[in-house]
């Protein structure tokens, strides 16, 4: 069987000599590894991570290892060498995708909004919108934050917490005597034309983080490194 596809790179793997084991995630087939022989050093810039890339890929049985060669289509990676929290932002996108999604799965929509996400991450609100993006990845994970209402009252006025627990929001009155227990809930998150100060980014980074994290605890997995390391 044949396939041709576009895909964004998520990691890769020495395998003898002169071929890598290429971990990718395509528009039309999710999350797939495949084989490439031959690799010259020269080409080795095509295989790097958060790389664009057209796929053609052969294989046999569904199961078996796919025989890939690449095309690149977008060097997105050589942008961020020289800039560590976006670099470590990029490392993250990649690592978080491959952890947290089945295998051979088609997520189109996940895909076309971290595309945009690589190729927008040299913009002056990349950091916001690295933030949304995990937000919208773990609402597609079912895991999606209630930013909304109040968990206890069901009011939609003076939201300023959020609970580790249930990931709802928690009015100022109703959290007040718990506060030490919450997260502080950044307003920019619920009114998206707020600008964000710098403490409510890092604020909003810890909370996103918090939720990827105890998704990927719970599948037996830890959050790489990479994202530890954003805006640090």
């Amino acid at each position: 069987m044949q396939i041709n596809d576009e895909g964004i790179i998520l990691k890769k793997k020495k395998y003898r000599e002169s071929s890598l084991l290429v971990t990718f995630f395509s528009l039309n087939h999710g999350i797939n590894s495949g084989l490439v022989k031959g690799v010259l050093k020269k080409d080795f810039g095509t295989y790097e991570i958060g790389n664009k890339v057209y796929i053609k890929s052969t294989f046999r049985l569904d199961d078996q290892l796919w025989n890939c060669r690449f095309e690149l289509i977008k060097n997105n990676s050589v942008n961020y060498f020289d800039d560590r929290n976006r670099l470590n932002a990029l490392l993250a996108i990649c690592s978080i995708i491959d952890l947290s999604l089945p295998k051979n799965n088609p997520q189109a929509t996940i895909y076309n909004k971290t595309v945009d996400l690589i190729e927008n991450l040299f913009s002056d609100e990349w950091t916001v919108k690295y933030i949304f993006w995990e937000l919208f990845l773990l609402s597609e994970l079912g895991y999606g934050l209630d930013l909304e209402k109040c968990v206890v009252t069901g009011k939609k006025e003076n939201l300023i917490y959020i609970s580790p627990k249930s990931g709802k929001a928690v009015s100022e009155e109703e959290g007040e005597k718990y506060k030490d227990k919450l997260f502080k809930l950044p307003k920019f998150l619920i009114k998206r034309n707020l600008k964000p100060t710098e403490d409510s980014l890092k604020e909003a980074l810890l909370l996103s983080k918090f939720f990827i994290n105890k998704f990927l605890k719970k599948n037996d997995k830890k959050l790489p490194f990479s994202r530890k390391n954003i805006l640090t």
